[in-house]
């Protein structure tokens, strides 16, 4: 009996109403109203606040709640319908309010946030150039590209270069050139633009020759980074797009034969085949440092091959190589891998001393364009075996040496005397 009593009384009791929390927040799509509780002299008083385009901040107070929630609910419902009236604006505020609206509409966004925005977008730019700042954006960091990191880049391109077997001082030049690049540059590969490129190569402190061996590198990177896929097939890379460092002209310095009869003579056993396929088969220096092998010597018909993997112009080459050439090289036939791939400078400044011969830069390289050029006759041949252009080959080496020393330079061979090498010269 006791239980029904209390059951019926349960039932007529009103249930208990969660208080009031401020600020109440009352939205209507996009519109968003807000009451605050505001105590004054022990008085309460309830404000309504909201935004508009006409006016900013508005604000609105009253001393009964339940005519502030109607007062607020009327507000969010005129500001999402776009009520002109219920917001006052008049005259041409009706016009401009209007196609505010109107136009970002599609967005889905409220006006006041639009608003805000592009102020945010001109205080960053410093100007109203938005659409283009966006179209800059959409172009080259919304690529549409795999997101690769130029780190991860160059470490995959790393590992590609060492499992084709590149020598070590190449896989060196990787580590000491694109580990400064990447340092540099901590972002997606496919976001760098050449005018990045032109500032990061500017500000280092070295010639134009080294910018170029820089930027080369770099090159390599990229095309690799498109084989992979990370940059767009159909587009040039932004290392391409820079364009290579022009070198001042200068007139070429060349050896005279003796010269090289006493380099060859004061040479390190080593390095004495160094100096002989630049000075007589015009092999490049970077092309022995990248591992050119003694297995690319033919000494039974009398060939080198240069791989395209070491040569400068990515294109493999065939060097006939003169028969004195064959001669200083046909002591070390039994060797084996790299010819000389260790830094040059020491063994060749120290043949310079030796020899008592003044250094010069890649005269060696230079004296073989130079007599070579005076022997064939013939430039098209001579930029073949050099890895150039015969209008290079005409402009360098073409008429430079007189046929008699030609004639010298190319009779230099060993002539072995005891255990002692000497050079003849005819």
């Amino acid at each position: 009996m006791h239980d029904m009593q209390d059951d019926e009384m349960k039932r007529n009791v009103a249930p208990k109403q969660a208080p009031d929390r401020f600020p109440m927040i009352v939205r209507k799509g996009h519109a968003t109203v807000k009451i605050y509780e505001v105590t004054n002299r022990d008085r309460k008083n309830f404000t309504v606040t909201y935004l508009t385009a006409a006016d900013g901040r508005v604000r609105k107070t009253f001393a009964d709640l339940g005519l502030a929630k109607q007062e607020a609910e009327n507000i969010a419902l005129n500001l999402n319908s776009g009520d002109l009236e219920a917001l006052k604006l008049t005259g041409g505020d009706k016009q401009v309010y209007t196609e505010a609206q109107r136009a970002i509409r599609r967005t889905g966004a409220n006006l006041i946030v639009v608003a805000n925005e592009y102020a945010r977008a001109w205080d960053i730019l410093g100007h109203g150039g938005i659409v283009e700042a966006a179209r800059y954006f959409k172009k080259h960091v919304e690529t549409g590209l795999p997101d690769v990191t130029v780190a991860e880049a160059v470490s995959r391109f790393t590992a590609a270069k060492k499992a084709e077997g590149m020598s070590d001082l190449y896989l060196k030049d990787i580590r000491g050139y694109l580990g400064r690049f990447v340092a540099s540059f901590q972002c997606n590969i496919a976001t760098i633009q050449p005018e990045d490129l032109r500032q990061y190569l500017g500000a280092m402190k070295v010639g134009p020759v080294a910018k170029n061996n820089h930027r080369r590198l770099i090159v390599a990177l990229f095309n690799f980074a498109k084989a992979e896929g990370w940059l767009h097939a159909d587009q040039k890379t932004a290392a391409e797009r820079l364009g290579a460092y022009k070198v001042k002209e200068r007139d070429v310095e060349i050896f005279t034969p003796a010269e090289v009869a006493r380099l060859l003579a004061h040479a390190d056993e080593d390095f004495l085949p160094w100096i002989a396929l630049i000075a007589f088969g015009g092999v490049r220096n970077e092309e022995l440092r990248k591992g050119l092998i003694w297995e690319a010597i033919n000494f039974d018909r009398g060939y080198l091959i240069i791989p395209a993997s070491i040569a400068k112009t990515n294109r493999k080459r065939k060097v006939d190589l003169p028969e004195n050439l064959l001669q200083w090289l046909r002591p070390y036939r039994a060797r084996s891998g790299a010819i000389f791939d260790r830094d040059f400078r020491k063994p060749l400044a120290h043949a310079c001393a030796a020899a008592r011969v003044k250094y010069k830069r890649n005269a060696l390289r230079h004296s073989f364009g130079s007599y070579r050029m005076e022997m064939v006759k013939n430039a098209g041949q001579v930029a073949l075996e050099m890895g150039n252009s015969a209008a290079i080959v005409m402009k360098h080496y073409f008429d430079i040496v007189e046929p008699r020393a030609a004639k010298e330079y190319w009779s230099i061979r060993p002539v072995p005397r005891g255990d002692r090498k000497i050079v003849a010269l005819r």
